[in-house]
């Protein structure tokens, strides 16, 4: 008899410990260092929590594997700067729009420090921040070089939405530029210069 109580005392016992370890590793397996803002659905960089983080996988329909031919496919490539950043959800999928003031135009037909509108998929909604192929959308104060077409469709007016999806998008901090994630070799850049603009 007290040999069957130690075996359900002990199976009890790791059945708490591996329960318990299982919920404190899956409550901490997702951090970020950016925040939530549940009121507007903005990023607020100053106040940095863990939220739940979804990575989205797709097919994009337009590709690229060189800067030459992001060159060529953009109807507008500018410096932009981001004033602010907005997140929404339409049909079951979180999108950004951000205005972004253009810094320096280098193709299109776009004047300098005019704010354009930019359409993105991902972004942040009930606590939890949405991303497409581990690309993050624009945060306000972001400084980008984007590679731009006309936005068609019923998710929003008057905007633009970065070529490839994400591909044409190369943020710029302190000076040296990002690629996006899971980009071809040949748009992997880190200078300005590589990005051959006049």
């Amino acid at each position: 008899m007290k040999n069957k109580k130690q075996i359900i005392l002990s199976t009890l016992s790791l059945g708490v410990l591996v329960g318990g370890g299982y919920l404190f590793l899956d409550s901490n397996k997702i951090d970020t260092s950016r925040a939530y803002d549940q009121t507007s659905h903005n990023p607020a960089k100053s106040d940095k929590k863990t939220i739940k983080k979804v990575d989205v996988s797709g097919d994009v329909v337009e590709g690229f594997d060189s800067i030459k031919k992001l060159n060529e496919s953009a109807e507008v490539i500018a410096e932009v700067e981001i004033n602010e950043s907005e997140s929404f959800q339409y049909k079951n999928v979180v999108f950004t729009l951000s205005d972004a003031k253009v810094k320096q135009v280098y193709k299109g037909d776009v004047d300098p420090e005019n704010v354009i509108k930019i359409l993105e998929t991902g972004g942040y909604k009930d606590g939890t921040e949405y991303t497409f192929e581990g690309n993050e959308v624009f945060e306000t104060g972001e400084k980008a070089y984007v590679y731009l077409e006309k936005y068609e469709g019923p998710v929003a007016e008057d905007a633009y939405v970065i070529k490839g999806v994400y591909q044409g998008k190369f943020i710029e901090e302190e000076g040296k530029l990002q690629s996006p994630n899971g980009v071809a070799k040949g748009l992997q850049v880190k200078s300005e210069s590589q990005l051959g603009l006049d």
